[in-house]
């Protein structure tokens, strides 16, 4: 299940870099599946239109719903409880001038399928597969807004997540910038 997310989170992390400038699919052969080279080449041309904003981020998590007939109370309750938990990172100078193309080939693998990857504007909507070892089958969307400082995606994954069963899990994820880095 930690791989998906660390698909879900690369692609998160493409879309800062949309912001402004014209639109991007990049399905760009068209046959509703998009590869590792496709996701680079719309990376490294969102990169060249805007990239992001070095500073420190904030995130912020929170889980709109979750759906697990046969999980049991106890494990779904942990999961409201992680909402609203933030994580603050630096991106630096580096990161923002190197763009998220070797992001998104380092992150996925064999067990993510990317089917949508599109950025207009500050609107992003994505579609991926994922099937991890141990997990089973999820498919995860993600739709929201974006600028250079500030990303807000609403992710929706169903398929079976391992110990907790079959189900649907709905979140928030917002990223701001919200200042220089400290050292």
């Amino acid at each position: 299940m930690k791989k998906f997310l660390v698909a879900a989170g690369s692609a998160l992390a493409l879309s800062a870099c949309g912001g402004a400038g014209g639109a991007v699919d990049a399905d760009a052969d068209g046959d509703g599946e998009v590869t590792q080279e496709e996701a680079q080449a719309a990376s490294e041309q969102l990169s060249d239109q805007v990239k992001p904003e070095p500073g420190q981020y904030r995130a912020t998590m929170n889980f709109v719903s979750a759906d697990f007939p046969g999980a049991p109370p106890e494990m779904v309750e942990m999961m409201n409880l992680a909402s609203g938990q933030t994580n603050e990172f630096c991106m630096t100078q580096e990161m923002a001038d190197a763009g998220y193309g070797e992001a998104m080939k380092e992150n996925q693998d064999d067990s993510c399928t990317i089917s949508r990857l599109k950025i207009d504007g500050g609107d992003m909507d994505m579609a991926m597969t994922c099937n991890p070892p141990q997990v089973g089958e999820v498919t995860i969307s993600m739709t929201g807004t974006i600028t250079p400082t500030r990303s807000e995606m609403n992710m929706i994954s169903e398929g079976s997540f391992g110990p907790l069963g079959e189900g649907k899990m709905e979140m928030n994820i917002e990223q701001e910038r919200i200042g220089d880095c400290s050292e």
